[in-house]
């Protein structure tokens, strides 16, 4: 089996091939590919919708069993800033399968300066005073005193996949 992961972002691929390969024997292949939605999703539908064309993409530019996408973004709430990411797993002429992860509130100060119009990874080298922060341990990482990294929060969001994955194989 080929998968494709609609990523080159290390955080991201790892969490995919930890999740996936404990389950099935693959090939995985990181590719770069749009999302086809703004740089920095800032609604649930947008970070889902750009997980689902991530995963669709994945799977069209490399010819593979089947596309993966994951996608972080920013949402706001009545209660604050939270942290939102989706997933999508595309085979062909199916129903994407998707899931969404874990949700932490984020600063205000950093939701706003996404909100202006920065994106997330960008505040959060200032913010953390880091390079880098996106491929490495995340906002959730920052957030969260390195109890949950970004590789840690994908990787669960894969396993939902998966899981679901090979439900629908089952039924």
């Amino acid at each position: 089996m080929k998968i494709a992961i609609g990523t080159k972002n290390p955080t991201k691929v790892k969490a995919v091939n930890d999740a996936f390969a404990s389950f099935i024997e693959a090939e995985f292949i990181s590719t770069n590919v749009p999302s086809n939605v703004s740089a920095q999703p800032l609604t649930d539908l947008e970070t889902l919708t750009g997980a689902i064309n991530r995963a669709k993409n994945a799977l069209e530019a490399e010819r593979a069993d089947l596309g993966v996408g994951l996608e972080g973004g920013l949402i706001k709430t009545d209660f604050g800033y939270f942290l939102c990411n989706w997933g999508a797993i595309y085979v062909k002429d199916q129903q994407p399968i998707i899931a969404g992860g874990a949700r932490i509130v984020v600063p205000d100060e950093i939701g706003e300066l996404v909100f202006a119009g920065r994106e997330l990874g960008d505040v959060m080298d200032i913010y953390a005073r880091k390079k880098n922060v996106r491929h490495n341990e995340g906002a959730i990482g920052i957030f969260t005193n390195g109890v949950v990294d970004r590789t840690t929060m994908f990787k669960e969001l894969s396993n939902l996949l998966i899981g679901q994955y090979l439900y629908k194989q089952n039924v």
